[in-house]
C-alpha cells in the first residue's frame, strides 16, 4: 500500500493508512488460524495483528493482516489435516 492509495468505494485520495482497531480496553485486534503440526494432533494458533486504512471522505474501511503468509501456512496445514483424517 502506498500514500497514493485510493478508496475502492468512492475513489477518493483521502485515505488514512496505518490506523488500527482496538477493543474497549485499548487492545489491538488480531486474526488467528490454527496450525496442526505434522508430529502431533495438538493445534497451535497462529495470530497476527490487523491494520486498517480508512477513507476520510466516505468512511470506507479496509483491513489487512500484518503477516498473511503465516496465516495461510497454518490454514493450509489445517485443510490438509482435515483431508487426511479418516472419514467418520
Amino acid at each position: 500500500m502506498t500514500a497514493y492509495h485510493r478508496c475502492t468505494r468512492c475513489n477518493s485520495d483521502m485515505m488514512m493508512d496505518g490506523v488500527y482497531i482496538v477493543d474497549d480496553q485499548g487492545v489491538r485486534i488480531v486474526v488467528s488460524a490454527e496450525r496442526h503440526p505434522e508430529q502431533s494432533g495438538v493445534s497451535h494458533p497462529v495470530s497476527t495483528l490487523v491494520h486498517a486504512c480508512v477513507c476520510g471522505s466516505c468512511g470506507y474501511l479496509e483491513l489487512w493482516a500484518n503477516r498473511p503468509n503465516e496465516l495461510w501456512e497454518a490454514f493450509q496445514r489445517t485443510e490438509q489435516s482435515r483431508a487426511d483424517a479418516p472419514a467418520t
